[in-house]
């Protein structure tokens, strides 16, 4: 069976898709002829990996992939109908998110402090940037002296993301034209790069021919990539020796959002930053947040109109 086709630049999505099939579906019904595939084969693929623990997104994404390519066989003329189609899809449910708190942030930036895990971690907490979208930014992108009607307005552009496919780590479009996108950048975060520059440009000059010239900000070294998955390992090693083995990489981006959204900065420029693809998915992400942006609103209408609410009743 053929894994569904992604959209164009969206190879990550097409490495995943394989791999679901081949460690959840091929193993179970690998062997099963297309002509006599059944609806009992799919539901055991949803069982079976229902039953060995998985996350129920996780489960629910087999079912998605299994789905779409036998939906593909319908239209390639191997099958009549889809088997998938009389299996009901399994839930893909949403785990209560946990944001780090600022006092949890700054121990791991604090940790960090003096490693090659440094700057990538402030840029990450100070932007909302995605792993691979840090990973692939380049200098070209960063715009640190940028001025608007005299005010000092630096930013960056996201305009790739370096993902780990099939063995090689590789440069990707952004997924969606909203990934594509500008955050602004808080002066610490403009002092931290500004130093970062002139440490690496030494580098640069030290390792002379040795010196792979990509134009990226974080590097490994040597101006090569920083690979992915050893970013995340180097994470990993830290926040164990800090005594938070259950902070992620992520949770960095999604302190970033709670931290704009607990200061009133509106939705629709959160969700801008972090190039989600709507308000509405921003929204429902950070959902934990509402009842305190209902008591921040209702705060305002009293500061706003209470008092003359207040002189109205006095007045009856």
């Amino acid at each position: 069976m053929a894994p569904p086709h992604p959209h164009k630049g969206q190879a990550a999505n097409l490495s995943r898709y394989q791999q679901l099939l081949e460690l959840h579906v091929v193993p179970l019904i690998g062997s099963v002829k297309m002509a006599k595939l059944q609806s009992a084969h799919v539901q055991q693929v949803v069982d079976t990996a229902t039953a060995s623990g998985l996350a129920p997104r996780t489960v629910a994404g087999v079912y998605r992939t299994l789905h779409a390519a036998l939906r593909q066989a319908i239209r390639w003329q191997l099958l009549s109908v889809n088997p998938a189609a009389a299996v009901e899809p399994p839930r893909a449910e949403r785990a209560n998110l946990e944001t780090p708190e600022a006092a949890k942030v700054a121990k791991v930036l604090n940790a960090a402090r003096g490693t090659r895990l440094y700057v990538p971690l402030a840029i990450l907490a100070s932007t909302g940037l995605r792993r691979g979208e840090l990973l692939a930014l380049r200098w070209r992108a960063v715009e640190l002296d940028r001025r608007v009607q005299g005010e000092s307005a630096p930013l960056l552009r996201v305009t790739a993301s370096l993902q780990r496919i099939d063995g090689r780590d590789v440069f990707l479009p952004p997924k969606t034209d909203r990934a594509r996108r500008t955050v602004g950048l808080p002066p610490a975060a403009v002092a931290l790069l500004r130093r970062h520059r002139r440490e690496q440009l030494e580098r640069r000059v030290l390792l002379g021919e040795a010196w792979t010239d990509l134009d990226l900000v974080i590097d490994r070294g040597d101006g090569e990539p920083f690979p992915p998955d050893s970013l995340s390992r180097d994470w990993y090693r830290l926040v164990h020796r800090i005594g938070l083995p259950d902070l992620r990489l992520h949770d960095l981006r999604h302190a970033f959002a709670t931290r704009l959204l607990e200061a009133s900065i509106h939705p629709k420029v959160v969700s801008e930053a972090l190039g989600h693809s709507s308000v509405s998915f921003t929204m429902d992400t950070y959902q934990h947040l509402m009842p305190t942006m209902q008591d921040a609103a209702t705060r305002a209408i009293e500061e706003a109109i209470g008092g003359t609410l207040a002189a109205g009743l006095e007045d009856t």
